[in-house]
Order: structure tokens, then C-alpha cells, then sequence
């Protein structure tokens, strides 16, 4: 049996204020939608997330900083 917790996730992120996207963090830009320190964010744009096919994980940035 298969179960969908990504309703459950939306609640959540919504509830809590859950950040962790590069839109979030302290070292995007967000007028050239790049990360300032060069990382790759294709993965951890909030797009990615919201797609209509959703990814099973998260995958967070090491140098995420809400600052």
C-alpha cells in the first residue's frame, strides 16, 4: 500500500514556516537566481518542490543560512 505524506508536508512546511530553499537562504541571488557561493541549485530551488511531479526527499544545502 502505497501512501502520499507530501499533503501532510505541505501542512507542515506551511504551519511551521518551514525554510529551506535557495529562495530562502542568505547567499542566493535572487535577481540572477544563483547562488552566491557557486553551488549548483537546481535541486534546492522551490520550484523543484513544487513541481507537479514532487521529489521523495529533501536534499538541504550545507551552507543554507537564513541569516
Amino acid at each position: 500500500m502505497e501512501v502520499d505524506y507530501q499533503p501532510d508536508f505541505e501542512k507542515q512546511r506551511t504551519r511551521y514556516s518551514f525554510c529551506f530553499t535557495c529562495e530562502d537562504c542568505a547567499h542566493f541571488d535572487g535577481e540572477t537566481s544563483e547562488c552566491l557561493h557557486g553551488y549548483p541549485n537546481e535541486q534546492h530551488r522551490l520550484g523543484y518542490y513544487m513541481s507537479e511531479i514532487r521529489p521523495d526527499t529533501i536534499l538541504f544545502c550545507k551552507d543554507f543560512d537564513l541569516a
